[in-house]
């Protein structure tokens, strides 16, 4: 049941990840990066409060977990970083994927594009380590 709760708070964060982005990035022209790095931390907040009350429904010192969710949160988003600035260095740079890019162009910048496959990234690295550690019972 922990991993329906999970998928269902995962839409909600990444509903308003991406909005925050799409926002920011597409209607606002602020850097995919500063785009991608605010919106993740309006998606972390949400995932937080819905994880610990609703999902694990966790009553581990308050202290101690979040500083476990920061640091999940740091490696997940680091990682998410990094797939993020590849996924746009392949979709403006390569020859091979200039009719997608072209295509893609149409409704969205590509950079925003390369945003949606990290946030796969994040997601499945992020889970794992939720459940795992950050909202683990302890003893």
């Amino acid at each position: 049941m922990h991993f329906v709760k999970y998928n269902l708070i995962g839409l909600l964060n990444t509903g308003i990840t991406l909005l925050v982005v799409w926002v920011l990035h597409q209607v606002l022209g602020i850097s995919v990066v500063v785009a991608n790095f605010l919106g993740y931390v309006a998606g972390g907040l949400n995932s937080y409060l819905w994880n610990r009350h609703w999902n694990f429904k966790s009553k581990n010192p308050h202290r101690e977990e979040v500083v476990r969710f920061l640091v999940v949160f740091g490696v997940s988003y680091l990682l998410n970083l990094a797939v993020l600035l590849g996924a746009q260095h392949c979709l403006l740079n390569w020859a091979s994927l200039a009719g997608f890019t072209a295509w893609i162009s149409q409704w969205f910048k590509p950079s925003f594009v390369a945003n949606v496959i990290a946030n796969v990234v994040y997601v499945v690295t992020s889970y794992g380590m939720y459940r795992a550690w950050v909202f683990k019972k302890h003893g």
